[in-house]
């Protein structure tokens, strides 16, 4: 009541400026504090006594506790405690660290509780074989179904290393990607567990390369009987976490690159200059805001995301050159009703540089895409994208349980169904390719429906049936959340 009484007043004190009515609403907000404080009473809050943690064989107890947003001691709202029990609940599974997490209470009396956190923990270490399709999304490659245009080898990936959210990776790939790397990734590196830290080194080389875009599908260049192209990468990252939800992440990496004088021959810009290599410093920033209740399929919260890239800073004699882009992403998500959500998102990618070389730009079709356009790629510079999508809980989430002592990490999974329906919108702002590609610089959109199916270890499966703005329709599948 005092809320709309005070706006009430304010905007007839614009109009009719008055220091009665400037001391009304004074007035007021200091009733409404005392009526507030005298409404809630010692009773109405709950003591946290201690926090247990059971199932945790490897994850250290500290590395659970810095995901929950109250400590013991903490005096909390009892209207408000099942709300901060969920949201542990929820940031504990962002982890990727448990495959099921519990925060239940235990009454110690009418006004104290101790907390008990159940977790499932994931298998970690997975010496596995790689087999991956070298293409832009699998149905891409569904088309041919080229296992020439397939990578294999193996990797020895232990995540949770020291039971600290560390991991470490070693892999040897070849087939149509070559390559060869090591990476280790520390999130906590202080006892306040706020900032991480994290190297990685790679090399790889291929026989084929994309080095063009033709009528919107890329064209490739391949010579069987040696390397075209040759690429080092060596990355160093710092991230600064403080609290839960937001995180601040900064990147640099060198890169050196070299194709064969054969290609030269077949582009003008595939490097800076039409040069054979390539060597150069990026810089990354991002700051991240997350509030959904799940990072591989979220139902309810909100995501926003900055992000600007550096490409080149003069350091190197050679380092010709020279890009900036800005990246802005926004996501919603809203529950409806008991099985209805609705869910939102905005992307968009400015830079000033227009003149880019083909190697570095991306616009979409690569990691962004609008859905119909799955075959489709758009150079740009520069890029808006918009996606809606309403969703219907099919199967609830539902857990589900086998006797397999020897396999316990995969004995009881958990699952969910949704039937949606989407649109999406995107526009390609290009400056360099677009005589050759006919839907750069105009207003793309396809809609359609599909299933999605969700289980444990971060898997999503979605089946789509999609139609596009050039009257094309077809099936497609995916493997990650829509929006």
């Amino acid at each position: 009541m005092f809320y709309y009484e005070k706006i009430f007043l304010l905007a007839l004190s614009i109009a009719l400026p008055s220091p009665f009515l400037i001391a009304q609403i004074v007035s007021n907000d200091s009733m409404a504090s005392a009526e507030k404080s005298a409404v809630i009473e010692p009773r109405d809050f709950i003591v946290v006594g201690e926090i247990n943690i059971i199932g945790n064989k490897v994850t250290k107890s500290h590395i659970i506790l810095r995901e929950i947003s109250f400590h013991p001691g903490d005096t909390i709202e009892k209207l408000e405690l099942q709300t901060k029990l969920k949201s542990a609940k929820e940031n504990l599974l962002n982890t990727s660290l448990f495959n099921f997490v519990k925060v239940d209470t235990i009454p110690l009396g009418s006004q104290r509780v101790n907390i008990l956190v159940t977790v499932a923990e994931r298998w970690y270490t997975w010496p596995v074989p790689i087999f991956e399709v070298q293409e832009r999304n699998f149905n891409e490659w569904w088309k041919t179904k080229n296992f020439n245009r397939a990578n294999y080898g193996f990797f020895l990936n232990r995540e949770n290393f020291r039971g600290r959210k560390e991991e470490l990776s070693l892999y040897a790939q070849f087939g149509y990607t070559q390559k060869y790397g090591l990476s280790y990734t520390i999130p906590y590196l202080t006892h306040k567990q706020t900032s991480g830290a994290g190297l990685s080194f790679s090399y790889s080389r291929n026989r084929e390369i994309a080095y063009r875009t033709q009528n919107n599908h890329v064209v490739y260049f391949k010579n069987p009987d040696e390397y075209v192209r040759e690429e080092l990468n060596g990355k160093l990252n710092y991230t600064y976490r403080r609290g839960i939800h937001n995180k601040h992440y900064f990147e640099c990496r060198f890169i050196k690159a070299s194709i064969n004088d054969t290609l030269k021959s077949y582009t003008i810009d595939y490097f800076v200059n039409n040069e054979t290599e390539m060597k150069y410093f990026v810089m990354d920033y991002s700051y991240r805001s997350d509030y959904r209740d799940s990072k591989q399929y979220p139902l309810q919260g909100y995501f926003w995301e900055f992000e600007i890239t550096k490409l080149g800073f003069g350091i190197l004699k050679d380092e010709k050159i020279d890009i900036t882009n800005l990246f802005l992403t926004l996501r919603d998500y809203e529950k409806l009703s008991n099985r209805f959500y609705l869910s939102g998102g905005l992307k968009f990618k400015f830079s000033p540089s227009k003149n880019q070389p083909y190697y570095v730009q991306k616009g979409l079709g690569w990691r962004d895409y609008v859905r119909g356009y799955e075959y489709y790629v758009i150079d740009a510079q520069s890029y808006g994208i918009a996606k809606l999508g309403l969703k219907y809980e099919i199967i609830k989430p539902h857990v589900k349980s086998f006797e397999i002592p020897a396999l316990n990490k995969f004995s009881t999974f958990h699952y969910a169904l949704y039937a949606n329906i989407f649109g999406d919108a995107g526009y390609a702002d290009d400056h360099q390719y677009s005589l050759t590609n006919p839907l750069s610089n105009s207003l793309i959109y396809g809609y359609g429906a599909g299933i999605d199916y969700v289980t444990y270890y971060d898997v999503v499966i979605r089946f789509e049936y999609s139609f596009n703005k050039e009257f094309e329709h077809g099936f497609f599948v995916h493997f990650n959340a829509g929006i």
